[in-house]
């Protein structure tokens, strides 16, 4: 009976070791509010949609936050709003702690009958729950709506793409993970304004890293700004979601994009603090200052020159 009762408690530690494994320890779940709203549209007829939210450590009047929207992968849908945290437990240093960040993270739970984000989504409106849910958020809390960024793992990575392509002008970056890129072209081209920073591992078998090139090219060279990293995190398989955040600061990158800000890291540029003046001043003033110094002497002439011909131009008249 003794050994009974000792295999029976080592099978239920082992099964709260796997739960722990699977991202949805304690002190996550901790960071995060549950809540839900009430949804109606397409196939939806009041129905309480769950997703989780963290908020900042302190809120103060008429100061705004950096909204990230996470999309989980197929394997975490379900209905208990806690499965949907798995993989974030890469990112728990930001959200708690001495290197906590201030920021808005919302979870939506996608039910287990429709788990996917991407195109297949279309007809069960799953991402318009979505943003159904962010603009309940932002209408509820202080969200700075220039910076609000979207990040997914699998089938949350071509979720991502879907959502980006079908809102171009509200996202101020997007992290796909473990997925590839579209080819619809002229969708891609529309991605003027969202830097995209794709992140796959090396010899993931699931993921087919020939589009990612093409997908660069258009968006570059449609005046938008992409780039794809492959990470050498074999051991994690098809989970590119946590390298990304661990090895490449993505959450960080994320925090630090603003629309319309030309301080904006680019794409594959890790950042150690979101806006920070260092940074700004390496990647831009820096270059700047080289260029400036190395042609002086032909900005020089330029300048004469024009200044010769202007004198000119005024004489004569």
């Amino acid at each position: 009976m003794n050994r009974l009762l000792t295999v029976c408690i080592l099978l239920f530690s082992l099964s709260l070791t796997t739960v722990v494994s699977k991202g949805q320890s304690p002190a996550l779940v901790e960071c995060f509010e549950e809540r839900t709203f009430r949804y109606t549209g397409g196939k939806y007829k009041d129905a309480e949609i769950k997703y989780r939210l963290h908020s900042p450590q302190t809120i103060r009047y008429g100061r705004t936050f950096p909204l990230v929207i996470h999309l989980h992968g197929r394997g975490e849908a379900g209905s208990d709003n806690t499965r949907s945290l798995r993989h974030l437990d890469s990112i728990l240093p930001v959200l708690t702690g001495p290197k906590r960040q201030d920021f808005f993270l919302l979870v939506l739970h996608c039910p287990s009958e429709t788990p996917y984000w991407d195109f297949r989504s279309t007809k069960d409106g799953t991402l318009d729950v979505l943003v159904a849910a962010m603009e309940h958020v932002i209408a509820e809390n202080p969200v700075d709506k220039k910076r609000i960024t979207v990040t997914g793992v699998s089938s949350g990575g071509w979720g991502v793409w879907e959502l980006i392509m079908r809102h171009p002008d509200m996202f101020a970056g997007a992290v796909p993970t473990a997925c590839s890129a579209p080819q619809q072209l002229q969708r891609l081209a529309a991605l003027k304004q969202t830097p995209v920073w794709v992140i796959v591992n090396k010899g993931d078998r699931l993921v087919n890293i020939e589009p990612l090139p093409m997908a660069k090219q258009v968006i570059n060279r449609s005046g938008g700004s992409m780039t794809f990293t492959e990470a050498n995190a074999p051991l994690l398989g098809h989970n590119a979601f946590v390298p990304a955040m661990k090895d490449y600061n993505c959450i960080r990158w994320m925090l630090a994009q603003k629309r319309g800000s030309w301080l904006s890291p680019l794409p594959g540029v890790i950042v150690q603090k979101p806006n920070s003046l260092l940074l700004a001043f390496l990647m831009y003033f820096l270059p700047f200052a080289i260029i400036v110094f190395l042609l002086w002497e032909n900005i020089c002439e330029l300048v004469s020159t024009l200044y010769q011909s202007v004198r000119k131009q005024i004489g004569k008249i």
